[in-house]
């Protein structure tokens, strides 16, 4: 049962608690709350708290998480309007949805956790509570941060509570920006407790792992890796037994979760909700490329002349996150057989599994939390950070192995071998993070982290006309086949453009991003 006090929409308040704060504003409302007549009390805080988690959820249609993956090599969406096949074909400009979105989202997150840090400082709260409560903003602060340095490089850079006239701000350099990240990570991690009686609310670990990643994400290898074995250290966090169970609702909150967005019947999924998207729309696909990836269930890939891999019969003996994440052709969801020769769509001939809720019965509203941040991805992070600083240690192995085991998949050791070279091992977590985290929304930051351009390339799927009766062998034959071409645009190389509409107000945010 979900706790209720998850995280909550309180627009009511948020409309009034978080903006600039100019002379007109400053007058005392006779209709509603305000900062003045508000944090009256903890409840009121912990109130105005929650908007500042609120501002999480995604805020537009190219801002679910779903989305990033449709922006990868990893899935596909045809459908213009999304926002993410224009990420995706590398013909991103200034006024393109998802970046003004994401933009807008973040800024919104800080500007509440600016705002409220200033707000709580006087509110009549012990000073326990206050101090917890301000490491919670910290920790929301730097989420944001580390996710705009992610996507834009440069950002401005806001601490408090701006007036109009000081609005006007230019780009701090990432590295600055970074520093402050780390800051407000360091100083929420002293004070947050390992656990809450309630579920939703970031704890030392949720901000030691976010610390990893973006310590991680920024190549300081030997801290990120310090970082992961930090959250592991905690002994909070292990493996959830059914890898398939972690995206269903019945199974929320388990051991592996460590972030997640929390929703309940009164704030269920902003729209368009998974299952909609997933499992209704006909534009999400899975790419041909992704599901090649997944290696047999004796730890070779396809490729390998051993494997025992039928091309006719591609889907015995595979890994079993295969299953678990994608619609294949053949398959039951729901109460259903996917025959891809059957949809108008569906250009791969493939669709996801993972968060697709098939089978509910309102396809319109979910109430399924979206996993942000998992135990898995500790180990992996841990692993690559130690890979990278130039380590080629058994623990290595240890941390990629237990990812592999929990799904029956075998050791390195039993499969590739032992004493690797750093590119070899390399090769192996990055693959690792595909398989394990497809349709999570992690595959393209990876890419843009990664900055290898030959993840960028043309979009396979199968040919759907081929596969109209699972029945008949002579109406079920595989074959890939291009859906379309996508080249890397090096002259906009990997960061996002700022904003054409926030530059339009204001001119110091130029210069823009190269290619924009």
């Amino acid at each position: 049962m979900k706790n209720a006090n998850k995280i909550i929409t309180i627009f009511f308040l948020l409309s009034v608690l978080f903006g600039c704060s100019d002379d007109f504003l400053d007058k005392t409302p006779l209709d509603r709350l305000s900062p003045t007549t508000f944090y009256k009390n903890e409840t009121q805080a912990k109130m105005a708290l929650m908007g500042i988690y609120n501002a999480i959820q995604p805020n537009a249609t190219p801002t679910h998480f779903y989305q990033f993956e449709f922006m990868s090599d990893n899935g596909y969406c045809q459908a213009a309007w999304q926002g993410s096949n224009e990420i995706g074909s590398w013909s991103t400009n200034s006024n393109s949805w998802a970046p003004n979105a994401k933009w807008q989202q973040d800024y919104k997150i800080l500007t509440r956790a600016n705002q409220f840090m200033k707000d709580i400082s006087t509110a009549p709260v012990s000073d326990e509570v206050r101090t917890q409560m301000v490491a919670e903003a910290k920790f929301l602060r730097a989420y944001a941060y580390s996710d705009l340095i992610t996507f834009f490089g440069d950002v401005p850079l806001i601490t408090e509570v701006l007036t109009l006239d000081e609005a006007y701000v230019s780009r701090n350099a990432k590295s600055e920006v970074l520093t402050q990240i780390l800051s407000d990570f360091t100083d929420a991690i002293a004070v947050l407790p390992k656990s809450y009686s309630e579920v939703g609310r970031a704890t030392k670990g949720v901000a030691l792992a976010y610390k990893a990643k973006i310590l991680l994400y920024n190549e300081q290898w030997d801290a990120a890796a310090q970082a992961a074995k930090d959250v592991m250290d905690l002994e909070v966090y292990d493996f959830f037994s059914d890898y398939s169970g972690l995206f269903t609702e019945a199974k929320e909150n388990n051991s592996e979760v460590i972030f997640d967005i929390q929703y309940t019947t009164n704030q269920p999924q902003p729209w368009p909700a998974e299952p909609f998207v997933l499992g209704t729309w006909q534009t999400s696909n899975i790419t041909a490329d992704m599901i090649n990836s997944y290696y047999m269930t004796n730890g070779l890939p396809i490729t390998d002349a051993t494997s025992g891999y039928d091309d006719q019969d591609p889907y015995t003996n595979r890994d079993p996150r295969l299953a678990s994440t994608v619609v294949l052709p053949g398959s039951t969801y729901g109460d259903a057989t996917f025959i891809p020769a059957s949809y108008a769509e569906y250009p791969c001939g493939a669709k996801p599994r993972k968060y697709a809720e098939y089978g509910v019965a309102d396809v319109n509203t979910s109430t399924l939390n979206t996993i942000l941040m998992r135990y898995a991805d500790i180990c992996l992070m841990r692993a690559e950070a130690l890979i990278e600083s130039g380590s080629t240690d058994q623990e290595i192995y240890d941390l990629i192995d237990a990812v592999r085991a929990r799904v029956g998949m075998p050791a390195i050791e039993s499969v590739e071998g032992t004493g690797l070279n750093q590119t070899q091992l390399r090769e192996i977590v990055r693959h690792e993070r595909r398989v394990e985290f497809c349709m999570e929304g992690t595959r393209y930051a990876d890419m843009l982290r990664w900055k290898d351009e030959s993840l960028v390339h043309d979009v396979y799927g199968y040919d759907k006309s081929k596969l109209s009766d699972p029945a008949d062998p002579t109406k079920w034959v595989f074959e890939q086949i291009k859906i379309t071409t996508i080249n890397f645009n090096a002259s906009k190389g990997w960061l996002w453009p700022v904003p054409q509409g926030d530059i339009d107000i204001n001119e110091n945010l130029l210069p823009n991003n190269p290619g924009y």
